[in-house]
């Protein structure tokens, strides 16, 4: 502070310490001897002078030497850092000084200002550092939350307790709820891997056999193409015999229609030379004539009977006895008359042999007809099966790409179960090293919400046994699993059979629930599809047709299809602890608990609420 100098005399001529004003300074002036030559009440009194004068010369003042003060002016802090004692200090003239020392409320301040500076947050003298003081103080508390937090978390300990002395501070709940969050979330991931651990073994074995099946199948598809590719050869050398059976089967039928017409020629022609023969005696001069003929149609018959094979042998032996007969008519010509009662014998005996053989040549060609429209429709056969066989080998084809691509992913798929495996290992290892919470239920809020939701779902139960015990609903309605979409909602909402029901029956006891606690958010009964037929109240307001704010608003006959959504209406445990993101970006705690309804599952009661 700025120094009033006094009226200036001899700074060397021997004094009394003169009074200086009276004011909150302790104010001192110094010759540059040492000597005090004028000093206020307040530096008086620190110095203890009294009102007798200073004969002799100070080697210290307040702590200081002479001997330390440098330059026209400054400051000097005595040892020991006290604020109060830092002495200013000014030349006065040639070799005086004028000292001075913080007035008690400026050393109070000072005082105060290093005691919060270096973190003592006792309560302060000066009324202007009380705000900062608490402040510091609270600052303490959480900087001792954040340590204990910093300790807990680089240990890997998630039971997270705050100390007794702030168990009430805000900032302790929201700790302990962000590790409640955390540590649930862990051991929902602990229970997730260690499941994944104990069935990958079994999916992996299953995936080998199913690998192995497939190789087998790949195999057995090939032998059955090879056999399908022998049969369709098979069917195309039949097609080809076949074909060459009908060329046969024509051509002997037409040599069958021309030996049929030689029959009938031959017959022909005996009914003539018996008709001549019954001329004989009247044209004996022709004789030689007709048996020239004769001789020459037995020899064509021969040729025709030797055409028709095994058909013909009889025939032919009818020509060889016909040929003779004409030689012997050629050669006795004359004596025909003796014999013509045996060539009318024989010629009709050849007719008849004739008639015969034609009508077994014609039975031969129709014979032979059929069995050419038989091969053909064999060779129809053929051909078709041959399509249909190639189709078949089409299609093995396609199956046999089919199954080594199965196998080829079976075989990928065993490869991945291995490194899922190795990776539940590795996930296992590291969520291992967090040391949860033996008892979740040591948590007050979690315990609480059990034994509400268990209560209510023991109402839920009784309730809607009652009402199907009165004929409200049946039981196959209240069980039904069948959903009608309710047009021009988003998200999409569902009517169903019980859903009228529950909106009279449930609300009394979710709102009852969901008002038990300030911090629960809802509760509210949920089927195993994750339908919840009748929201809490407040998430059942009028639709707006915003579907941001109808998601919040309006959250009622909804199928929730998310992990916890979907299990909480499954499970039969005695109560199911999960934590989550809503749809709606808060991070929850879930608690579900089943219900039963005549001793049948119906679904479960839930409840979200919140540790922070």
């Amino acid at each position: 502070m700025d120094i009033a100098e006094p009226a200036r005399r001899d700074a060397d001529a021997p004094m009394a310490a003169t009074r200086l004003p009276d004011v909150d300074v302790p104010l001192l002036r110094i010759g540059g001897n040492g000597r005090i030559l004028a000093a206020n009440r307040s530096a008086a009194d620190l110095l203890g002078l009294g009102e007798a004068p200073v004969a002799g010369p100070l080697e210290r003042v307040w702590g200081l030497r002479l001997a330390d003060l440098e330059g026209e002016e400054g400051v000097w802090s005595a040892p020991g850092g006290d604020p109060a004692s830092r002495v200013r200090y000014r030349r006065d003239g040639e070799a005086g000084w004028w000292l001075s020392l913080p007035d008690p409320d400026t050393a109070a301040v000072l005082r105060d200002a290093a005691r919060l500076a270096a973190g003592d947050a006792t309560a302060p003298t000066s009324a202007a550092f009380a705000p900062l003081a608490a402040r510091l103080e609270a600052a303490a508390a959480e900087r001792a939350l954040l340590e204990d937090t910093a300790g807990r978390l680089a240990s890997c300990r998630l039971d997270y307790v705050p100390p007794v002395e702030l168990d009430e501070h805000p900032l302790a709940r929201r700790l302990a709820a962000g590790f409640g969050n955390l540590s649930e979330a862990i051991r929902q991931a602990v229970e997730l891997s260690v499941g994944i651990a104990a069935d990958m073994p079994e999916v992996r074995s299953e995936n080998e056999a199913l690998a192995s099946q497939s190789d087998g199948q790949v195999a057995a598809l090939e032998r059955v193409r090879e056999v399908a590719a022998g049969l369709i050869a098979g069917l195309e050398d039949t097609h080809r015999e076949v074909a060459a059976l009908q060329a046969l089967a024509r051509d002997a039928d037409g040599r069958a229609k021309q030996g049929s017409d030689a029959a009938s020629t031959l017959a022909t022609a005996m009914r003539q030379v018996e008709e001549r023969a019954a001329r004989a005696n009247g044209i004996i001069e022709v004789i030689d004539q007709v048996a020239f003929q004769t001789n020459i149609l037995s020899i064509n018959a021969s040729i025709e009977a030797a055409r028709a094979g095994e058909v013909g042998r009889g025939f032919a032996v009818v020509a060889k006895e016909i040929r003779a007969l004409s030689e012997r008519t050629a050669s006795a010509a004359r004596d025909v008359r003796g014999i013509i009662a045996e060539t009318t014998e024989a010629l009709a005996h050849g007719s008849r042999s004739a008639q015969a053989t034609g009508e077994v040549i014609g039975g031969l060609g129709e014979m032979m007809a059929r069995a050419g429209g038989a091969m053909a429709a064999v060779a129809g056969l053929v051909d078709g099966h041959a399509a249909e066989i190639r189709a078949v080998d089409g299609s093995l084809a396609e199956v046999a790409e089919l199954a080594h691509s199965n196998h080829q992913h079976a075989l990928s798929v065993v490869e991945r179960s291995g490194a899922v495996l190795a990776g539940t290992e590795v996930l296992q290892d590291c969520v291992g090293l967090f040391e949860l919470p033996a008892d979740p239920m040591r948590e007050p809020r979690h315990a609480r919400v059990r034994a509400l939701a268990q209560a209510a779902a023991a109402r839920v139960g009784r309730a809607l046994e009652a009402a199907a015990a009165q004929g409200r609903i049946g039981m196959d309605a209240l069980f039904s699993r069948e959903y009608s979409p309710i047009a021009g909602t988003s998200p999409e909402k569902f009517a169903t059979a019980f859903d009228g029901l529950c909106d009279d029956v449930l609300p009394a006891v979710q709102e009852r629930a969901a008002a038990a606690e300030p911090w629960i958010v809802f509760a509210i009964c949920a089927n195993p599809d994750g339908y919840v037929p009748t929201h809490n109240l407040r998430f059942s307001q009028p639709l707006t047709g915003d579907p941001a704010r109808d998601l919040v608003g309006n959250r009622t006959k909804r199928i929730f299809t998310d992990r916890v959504g979907r299990s909480v209406g499954r499970h039969t445990d005695d109560h199911r602890l999960q934590v989550y993101r809503r749809d709606t970006g808060e991070i929850m705690f879930d608690l579900s608990v089943p219900i039963f309804v005549g001793g049948r599952h119906w679904g479960g009661f839930r409840v979200g609420y919140a540790l922070g």
